[in-house]
């Protein structure tokens, strides 16, 4: 593991002292964890899903439902939307 040193606002500190204590954990560990998510979340590099692979000659089992039955499935609302 590497050492860092770095200054933190009075809020953020406090912020993480509080976390720390109700969770039984050292703030060290939950800035290791917070710094883990944001690598995860915000700097790996992750493919589009347009750019995923097709699988040529596959087919659904079924027909797929059109949008508008999907959307009368999501909004229960009544609204009618139309393709």
């Amino acid at each position: 593991m590497k050492s860092i040193s770095l200054s933190v606002s009075e809020d953020d500190y406090e912020a993480f002292r509080a976390a720390a204590e109700r969770e039984g954990q050292s703030i060290s560990s939950l800035i290791r964890d917070a710094m883990s998510f944001y690598r995860r979340e915000r700097l790996q590099d992750r493919r589009p899903l347009e750019r995923l692979p097709v699988l040529v000659g596959h087919q659904p089992l079924t027909p797929l439902p059109s949008r508008a039955t999907v959307y009368e499935e999501m909004f229960d609302d009544g609204e009618q939307i139309h393709e």
